[in-house]
């Protein structure tokens, strides 16, 4: 049950508790990212993310773009914990597959499409459009 939860969870990643409410439309200042300009606003940061539709989850990630890994903390439907992930890339769409730490499966890969606005992170899933995870710096 809980590998199914962290799943479901990190098959959206990242966003920020403060914007929960409001974060599932694309702000129309919202700018969209190269896998470049992705890599370096995310590179070896932290950030807090909050999943605005779907499970509601929250926690924090970190990207490390010399090992094209990720990890970090979540909180989704009363189950906690560490997870971790691995990185690919789809031209400038950021993919990545995770799995509770410690876990033997990851889930199915998830790519989106990545805005920023000031210095907010929006994961957009490129077919739907709908706002998968609001990123912000962790302080």
């Amino acid at each position: 049950m809980k590998s199914l939860c962290f799943a479901l969870a990190c098959s959206a990643v990242l966003a920020t508790t403060a914007l929960a409410e409001t974060a599932s439309t694309l702000p129309s200042t919202a700018k969209q990212l190269t896998r470049a300009e992705i890599v370096s606003l995310y590179d070896n940061k932290p950030y807090v993310w909050t999943h605005p539709a779907g499970d509601k989850g929250t926690g924090t990630t970190m990207y490390v773009a010399k090992s094209q890994t990720i990890g970090g903390t979540y909180d989704v439907g009363g189950n906690s914990g560490e997870w971790e992930g691995k990185v690919t890339w789809k031209g400038d769409q950021y993919c990545f597959r995770t799995r509770a730490k410690g876990q033997k499966k990851y889930s199915p890969t998830t790519c989106n499409l990545v805005y920023l606005d000031g210095t907010t992170a929006y994961e957009v899933n490129p077919r739907t459009k709908a706002v998968n995870s609001v990123n912000t710096p962790a302080k």
